[in-house]
């Protein structure tokens, strides 16, 4: 069967459904995702021009579901990963109180501190990407680099930045604890 149209790939999608799904099921981690993968592989069949003979089509449909589950889940990783970095940048335009004050002066100590811990290049992404809003792009032509690093660069970046403030937090949680039971004997 090496002589495939798109009808015949989506027609042995349509009929080999439950077995790709479970197939994907490991590597999407869901059967909903699995599904949603394989949605969109029919969606992408769809808009595909007429391929060339395909020797193995299940294989093919397999790989191209595949890749589209990894791709989603990066996205979905990613997407969450900033939005939780970005709230760290965001300031809130809310009524003066000393203790908000003094509580966002001290996390933004603790952030420049945590972007000190990064290699030059990596703070001046992260800055670039976050803080000046260049486009990855932009970041690749004025760092002459690739595209693929920078997005390497900033996901290192972020992640480092989030783990190091959340570890920060959650010891000034546990040592507020201790104090407060200190007061408390």
């Amino acid at each position: 069967m090496a002589d495939n149209t798109l009808a015949d790939l989506k027609k042995l999608l349509v009929t080999r459904y439950a077995t790709f799904r479970k197939r994907l099921e490991f590597v999407a981690g869901s059967k909903e995702s699995a599904s949603e993968a394989l949605h969109e592989t029919w969606m992408r069949l769809e808009t595909m021009a007429e391929t060339g003979p395909v020797a193995n089509p299940e294989g093919f449909l397999i790989r191209m579901a595949t890749n589209l589950a990894i791709d989603r889940h990066r996205h979905e990783r990613r997407h969450l990963h900033e939005e939780e970095i970005d709230e760290m940048f965001e300031v809130q335009d809310e009524t003066i109180d000393v203790e908000r004050i003094v509580a966002s002066r001290l996390q933004l100590e603790a952030l420049e501190a945590v972007m000190r811990g990064l290699t030059p290049r990596r703070r001046a992404i992260l800055w670039a990407a976050r803080v000046d809003n260049q486009l990855n792009r932009e970041i690749a032509q004025r760092f002459k680099i690739s595209l693929r690093l920078v997005e390497k660069e900033l996901s290192i970046a972020l992640k480092y930045c989030n783990e190091c403030m959340w570890e920060r937090s959650w010891d000034d949680d546990r040592d507020g604890k201790r104090k407060a039971e200190r007061r408390s004997e």
